[in-house]
């Protein structure tokens, strides 16, 4: 929003909660028919406050106008004046921003009519759970958070996933963004279309709809699944954008709880609850970081934290915050508008629960103002009885980022030594158990650092620096583990002079020692050109492994040189303009080598403006095999132990046949958007919200019968 400097994190219309959407577990009928376009003067109050963020999204990182427009006006209304946006719409006239309101949602309200048309019949509606295989429970699939399942877990084998094809698809109303890891328990697989808010059971052969859940705020984090006790029915546990965690029964999609855990109305759910013996685990984030760019914003005071819930009756048990003490007035910015601090430490990721030591493992991200803490860039141990802190691993030290950081605005001027790299811990870690039956924490940063850590103290035992990182590089959403490698992702924008191994893609690391022992780097065919299929490679001995040592301290204060004036030159005669070129491509290599796609599916999308080929979601392992996914839309199979690709589709695609009867659009990969079961790999595309491409589908693979 032009004049209220929305700057480049705008980004942030991860687009919350709908504040006027029926109650929890209630259908909702449409709000308003779809507005007409011509000459209204809606139009014109985007034009003039929101179209120099959402009309360069390569820039901003906002979402487009196109994913925006798919939202319900609920939703829009909540986030431009609550939610969100609300600093960045604060100095919109009333008026205008009414318009706006009602001009942006395209859709007629929020179209449940398809939900019947689609219901399973009588005998298939059931949710089956007794001696039901728990396929996947969490967004790390089990609480160590190792993202792998067998080939008995998901009735898939490496051999099957050569040979996958389409069983069926379908498609979400409103629903840009597919952020939210589904759950499978049986024949029902679980899942949120969190724009929307809406949960679904679904059945896995067919995709028709068992039930569903309405939530009055917008859906957030992945879910998992709680067991059934004494006191509770089996349940599905998630987060929303409002800060509250939701407990709905898995049978029958009844509401059973409702529970805010917010410590400041700047506190979101972003990583998934979990649940162990009778309580559930809440990371607690923070949205703040988006409205520093106004200088006249008296930043920050949100902190993350972990809360412990009951899971029979959603009574708050515990908090355990990242930050010990409150924000409170710190100095005065440059502006002479106050700073609070400290703050942030913000915790985006799904917590590991480790049950034999009593304890969970938490990442935390930067510290969004002054002073820096002790805790930011860190991995916590926290006591699963207490909320106490165990032990802090801190990886990056004084990384004090905001959103004004990109511009060096007023609150990001701080005194002393610091960084404002933004390097947190964003992606889930993983408990994992190696050869020699020792156990070890893995955290991986957007550093690019994948860091070893003794689960009994918090002590470092290696460290291998494999990409670049940088604010949106490094590993975003988290690893794997196959029980002798370690599978972390590059987000890298592009590769590096420093390292030739840097840059987008994914590297198989040893366990014992952290070396690389494959890498995969990939080309422009994710970006609709001619390529082959890119192959893995073994680094050459000498960048194998990187080792760093943390905390990594702020670098010396740069002292800069005085301006030096250049003599003029003459300007040089302009040269005939270029014949059309490829789409520009982040990390490709100078050259394409011509050949035919391979594999059904794997002719990718039209070539787009800009292509990122980074790594984003969490990888997940079946029976071996490596499933990945591209910010672009491409899905690509690995051979875990060797590299090698075994399959690739592109699902950045019109999906005009849905089970559901919705027009359903494949988009980009990010998240955790995979998971196995039932004999099925379902893969959710769509993900708008860093400017990659939006879609609102679930596809489900299977492998291809015999004719």
């Amino acid at each position: 929003m032009r004049n209220v400097r929305a700057f480049a994190l705008a980004s942030v219309l991860a687009l919350g909660a709908a504040a006027c959407a029926p109650r929890p577990g209630e259908a909702a009928g449409a709000e308003h028919a779809a507005v007409d376009d011509s000459g209204h003067p809606g139009k014109a109050a985007y034009d003039q406050w929101c179209a120099s963020c959402h009309e360069s999204t390569e820039q901003s990182g906002a979402p487009t106008l196109a994913a925006i427009r798919t939202l319900n006006r609920s939703t829009v209304k909540y986030t431009l004046e609550l939610g969100y946006m609300r600093e960045q719409s604060k100095n919109v006239p009333k008026d205008e921003l009414a318009q706006l309101i009602e001009w942006l949602p395209s859709a007629d309200g929020t179209n449940d009519a398809w939900i019947e048309q689609a219901r399973c019949g009588i005998k298939q509606r059931r949710v089956v759970l007794d001696k039901a295989p728990r396929t996947s429970v969490t967004f790390g699939v089990t609480y160590d958070a190792n993202r792998r399942q067998s080939a008995d877990e998901a009735g898939l084998t490496k051999a099957d996933m050569k040979n996958l094809e389409v069983a069926w698809v379908t498609a979400f109303p409103q629903t840009p963004t597919m952020r939210s890891q589904p759950v499978i328990v049986g024949d029902t697989i679980f899942i949120a279309a969190t724009d929307s808010g809406r949960l679904y059971a679904l059945d896995t052969n067919s995709g028709c709809v068992k039930w569903h859940y309405v939530s009055d705020m917008t859906l957030r984090s992945s879910l998992t699944f709680a067991e059934a006790t004494e006191k509770s029915p089996a349940a599905i546990v998630m987060g929303d954008a409002a800060g509250r965690v939701h407990a709905v029964n898995a049978i029958n999609g009844k509401g059973m709880w409702v529970t805010d855990v917010k410590m400041n109305d700047l506190n979101r759910i972003t990583g998934a609850p979990i649940v162990h013996d009778g309580k559930v685990f809440a990371p607690v984030s923070v949205i703040e970081s988006n409205v520093p760019p106004d200088d006249s914003y008296e930043c920050c005071k949100g902190q993350g934290a972990v809360a412990a819930l009951d899971l029979a009756t959603g009574k708050k048990l515990w908090v355990g915050r990242s930050i010990e003490e409150d924000a409170k007035p710190q100095r005065l910015g440059r502006t002479g508008t106050q700073q609070y601090g400290p703050a942030g430490a913000m915790i985006w990721s799904t917590p590991v629960l480790d049950a034999k030591r009593n304890q969970l493992y938490a990442g935390t991200g930067e510290n969004l103002s002054w002073p820096a803490t002790d805790t930011s860039d860190a991995i916590i141990a926290y006591d699963l009885d207490t909320g106490a802190k165990r032990w802090i691993f801190q990886a990056t030290k004084a990384d004090i980022w905001n959103s004004a950081c990109g511009r060096r605005g007023a609150n990001c001027d701080w005194p002393g030594a610091y960084h404002s790299p933004d390097h947190d811990f964003g992606g889930t870690s993983m408990l994992i158990k190696r050869k020699d039956g020792s156990e070890m924490v893995i955290a991986g940063q957007k550093s690019g650092v994948i860091w070893a850590i003794n689960p009994d103290n918090g002590q470092l035992v290696w460290s291998n620096k494999v990409s670049r990182g940088s604010a949106m590089g490094g590993v975003h959403w988290g690893m794997a583990f196959d029980g002798t490698r370690i599978f972390a992702p590059s987000n890298d924008a592009a590769n590096s002079p420093d390292n030739p191994n840097w840059g987008p893609g994914i590297h198989a690391l040893d366990a014992m020692t952290g070396e690389i022992q494959w890498s995969y780097k990939p080309n422009a065919r994710d970006c609709g050109q001619e390529f082959p299929v890119a192959k893995s490679y073994q680094p050459a001995p000498e960048w194998r492994i990187t080792p760093i040592s943390a905390p990594v301290l702020p670098p010396p204060p740069r002292v800069n040189a005085p301006p030096r004036r250049l003599p003029a030159i003459a300007a040089a005669p302009r040269a005939a303009a270029p014949a059309a070129a490829p789409a520009a491509v982040e990390g490709a290599p100078p050259a394409a080598i011509a050949a035919a796609p391979a594999g059904e599916g794997a002719r990718p999308a039209a070539p787009r403006e800009r292509c990122r080929l980074g790594f984003s979601p969490a990888p997940l392992l079946v029976d071996g095999a490596l499933v990945t996914g591209t910010p672009q839309g491409m899905l690509r199979i690995f051979d875990g132990a060797t590299g090698d690709v075994l399959f690739e589709y592109m699902t950045n695609k019109p999906w005009p046949n849905t089970v559901s009867g919705i027009e359903g659009q494949g988009g980009g990969l990010d998240s955790a958007p995979y998971v196995a079961g039932d004999g099925m790999l379902f893969v959710q595309s769509g993900y708008a919200r860093f400017g990659e491409p939006p879609g609102n589908v679930l596809i489900a693979f299977r492998p291809k019968k015999e004719r």
